[in-house]
């Protein structure tokens, strides 16, 4: 009996730790107030062992920058500036001095009490037309291209 005791208590040993985390971060390459997110990621997933933090360039896919825009939708951003970070109940963007704070204690939380990925939360957004920056340039150009030529006939 004493052994079936001591088991169970083990078992609730284990099924009492921390809770793994998934932290998004959204950014753009040469984005000089992404740098300093990036690095404040990185120093706090070496904190937080439970912390996954999964990065997504924007600028050269259309498939980050459609899932950044309906995640900021689903978070009720009113403006996807990057860096933006989706973590928990915690949507933050733009560089703005206290989102590492915030940052941080959503993370601090999500350990303790456990928070579902943000990828769960797609399904409460609406879906967004939207073209990232790559693509609204190939349109531009094709756009001058095609207009060039009419004026040309």
């Amino acid at each position: 009996m004493r052994k079936w005791i001591v088991f169970v208590l083990l078992l609730i040993g284990f099924g009492a730790s921390a809770a793994e985390v998934k932290l998004l971060f959204f950014y753009l390459t040469g984005c000089s107030q992404c740098a300093p997110m990036k690095e404040f990621l990185a120093e706090l997933a070496e904190r937080y062992p439970e912390l996954e933090v999964r990065a997504y360039e924007v600028g050269l896919s259309p498939k980050n920058w459609r899932l950044m825009m309906r995640l900021a939708d689903a978070y009720g951003l009113k403006d996807a500036e990057v860096p933006v970070v989706f973590v928990g109940e915690l949507g933050v963007a733009g560089p703005a001095p206290g989102n590492t704070l915030l940052i941080e204690e959503e993370v601090q939380r999500c350990i303790a009490e456990g928070c579902p990925s943000p990828i769960e939360r797609l399904g409460r957004g609406r879906w967004i037309p939207s073209l990232n920056p790559l693509e609204t340039v190939v349109l531009v150009l094709f756009l001058a291209w095609a207009l060039y030529i009419v004026l040309q006939g």
